[in-house]
């Protein structure tokens, strides 16, 4: 469990790093392969959010 937080910060940094590329280069093909990238984390936290309504109802509170 020590290492999970590692991990979730190695994600957030790749994140960022990726957000200054795209938002530097003026090509739309960075932008869609970002934007994707999106899509799929708010899916992602989506069900998540579903997850905890469903395990602990007041996790929505």
């Amino acid at each position: 469990m020590d290492r999970f937080a590692d991990y979730i910060a190695l994600v957030v940094a790749v994140h960022g790093v990726a957000v200054v590329v795209v938002n530097m280069t003026p090509t739309p093909k960075d932008d869609e392969a970002l934007s994707t990238y999106r899509r799929l984390a708010v899916k992602s936290y989506r069900a998540l959010e579903i997850l905890a309504g469903i395990i602990t109802p007041l996790a929505k509170r």
